[in-house]
């Protein structure tokens, strides 16, 4: 357990408390990997079976890529786009559960992230189609390129490129957080993705530099156990077991880095405590005002939320 879990952490403790959140509730992290990685195993398996198939067979690459084909790999693409979504949300509202001192369960979290499916696909959707559209346009820079090659297509390649990438850096850094603000604090798309913008300005440095961090690891970790295990023959199963394996745990450390970059912003900033995040994450029947309103005011309840502290002026002398 965590001794104090709203203390401010640095760049280290970041990663400590990732680390420690995964290793205590192993078992209830796996579990949701395990529901998400099952469609990517079949997608993955579904890719190399085809792949081998079409260099074996003597028959029409065309008529292996028909509409069955098509439609079996959109549909394989689709339950695991889904998946992965409601997965992300279900990890971020177990940590939020274990920060509250709870110990949920891994079919709870999934209930909880189906409940808000709608909200995440369409943050999803505004964060990942906003990125699709700009490898759109770097793509029409390159057949622009390949079609007309001189030193201006060239030019205007590169720069292009540097201008996406660093555009792609700034931009993710802000809306990165929009999961933990989707499960959290029940926020729609629109208003995750501001959410999210607003405490990632000042921290941009930070949150790029953690999550590249933990993919770097993802692919040292790969690396090593490919050059250790690994074989000449990409589609054996000791190979298929090799890759998946760190995906396997690299989806829930992602999701779990994420939560902790986002609650650490707001306990910087916001000064986040248990009562806090225990009332953010009430179940949001009602309308978001409402969930703090004081319907029934008594002498032992009274709301000092709007209550200034210290007037104007006002140095703390009497």
């Amino acid at each position: 357990m965590i001794d104090d879990p709203f203390q401010y952490l640095t760049f280290g403790g970041t990663f400590g408390r990732t680390f420690l959140l995964f290793f205590d509730r192993f078992d209830l992290y796996m579990a949701i990997s395990a529901v998400v990685m099952v469609p990517f195993v079949l997608f993955f398996v579904s890719a190399i079976v085809l792949l081998v198939w079409s260099f074996f067979s003597m028959e029409d690459p065309e008529e292996l890529a028909g509409l069955v084909g098509f439609l079996v790999f959109g549909i394989e693409f689709l339950v695991y786009a889904l998946a992965t979504v409601i997965g992300k949300g279900a990890v971020t509202y177990a940590v939020a559960k274990v920060y509250t001192g709870e110990h949920p369960e891994w079919r709870e979290c999934l209930k909880k992230a189906w409940s808000r499916k709608w909200h995440l696909l369409g943050a999803s959707l505004l964060v990942d189609g906003t990125i699709f559209l700009g490898l759109m346009l770097i793509a029409g820079f390159l057949f622009f390129f390949i079609f007309f090659p001189n030193g201006f297509t060239i030019t205007l390649l590169v720069v292009a490129s540097l201008v996406f990438s660093l555009g792609v850096a700034y931009a993710y850094s802000g809306v990165m957080l929009v999961t933990p603000s989707t499960m959290v604090e029940s926020f729609s798309p629109i208003k995750a993705v501001k959410r999210s913008w607003e405490l990632s300005t000042g921290s941009r440095c930070y949150l790029v530099c953690t999550m590249m961090s933990l993919y770097c690891c993802l692919l040292v970790v790969t690396a090593f156990l490919v050059n250790l295990f690994g074989s000449r023959n990409m589609v054996s199963p000791l190979d298929l077991v090799i890759r998946i394996v760190p995906l396997s745990l690299y989806f829930p450390l992602h999701s779990i880095i994420q939560t902790v970059l986002y609650l650490n912003l707001r306990v910087g900033r916001e000064s986040m405590n248990h009562t806090v995040i225990s009332g953010d994450l009430m179940t949001n029947s009602a309308s978001l005002p409402s969930r703090f309103g004081n319907r029934d005011p008594s002498p032992d309840s009274i709301d000092y939320r709007h209550v200034p502290l210290m007037d104007e002026g006002d140095d703390g002398n009497p």
